[in-house]
């Protein structure tokens, strides 16, 4: 399997605490690695960690993040960006702070491809219209004239998922992508995202605190409880065999947290 990003002893601290305690993880080309574990436990922190979008007040002390066997704490603040809205796609669980409310969709779409790649507007706007397509978006030629605040959490969910689908990003990072919507727009996301996983070959490391989720969609797991990393398996190990107490509890529960 081919690696796409590989965490390693990564520690995060805000003051002399640990948010994070040397965590490590691997995801892999054409692969979806679940992170479950309840609120607080770090699956947010670890999201913005591997983006290097952290708060402030936070730090990473120790460890390395590689992206194609290149150092991400290592480059530089202009390759950084570069490879943070080329390559590596942050979905974020509430996608209306992720838009600005006075741009058009196509403006967003403007602005994305015009940051990496030389194209006409005429280009642009295919592309865009293209990547709505395959996310099943209704009417792709109006949307694209309507601003944020005029669609749904489900549809701008998925105007995020083709945000990237236009630059082809290789590693999807979701953060709760479905916790706001409703059973049918939850329904659609993970079905995009194994259409996506099995069409593009991208990597995806998919946050939820919903077992059922990682049921549906997961090839790997890592459990997080208290900024670690306290099982890690694949999907069917984490099902039929659990290690943790930790584990065990939570798949006797069956719950949402």
């Amino acid at each position: 399997m081919e690696k796409v990003l590989e965490v390693k002893d990564l520690t995060v601290k805000i003051g002399e605490k640990n948010i994070l305690t040397a965590i490590n993880m691997t995801a892999y080309k054409g692969r979806v690695l679940g992170i479950i574990g309840e609120s607080g436990s770090g699956k947010t922190m670890l999201c913005h960690a591997i983006m290097q979008s952290l708060p402030a007040v936070a730090q990473i002390t120790e460890g390395q993040i590689f992206y194609q066997q290149e150092n991400l704490l290592n480059v530089s603040a202009a390759k950084l960006r570069a490879y943070r809205g080329r390559h590596l796609s942050m979905i974020m669980q509430n996608p209306s702070t992720a838009f600005d409310r006075i741009q058009t969709i196509e403006s967003h779409f403007r602005e994305t491809l015009k940051a990496h790649f030389a194209m006409s507007k005429k280009e642009m706007r295919q592309i865009a219209l293209d990547a709505m397509y395959k996310v099943n978006l209704p009417n792709p030629e109006q949307l694209l004239r309507y601003y944020p605040f005029q669609l749904s959490g489900g549809m701008l969910q998925r105007v995020m998922i083709a945000l990237s689908l236009a630059i082809q990003a290789s590693l999807y990072i979701a953060d709760e992508p479905t916790t706001a919507l409703d059973t049918v727009n939850q329904k659609q996301v993970l079905t995009l995202f194994d259409r996506i996983r099995s069409e593009t070959e991208a990597a995806i490391i998919l946050v939820t605190h919903d077992i059922g989720v990682i049921a549906e969609l997961a090839d790997d797991v890592a459990v997080m409880y208290q900024g670690e990393i306290i099982e890690y398996a694949n999907v069917y190990d984490f099902f039929d065999a659990p290690q943790h107490p930790y584990t065990k509890k939570l798949l006797q529960s069956r719950i949402m947290f």
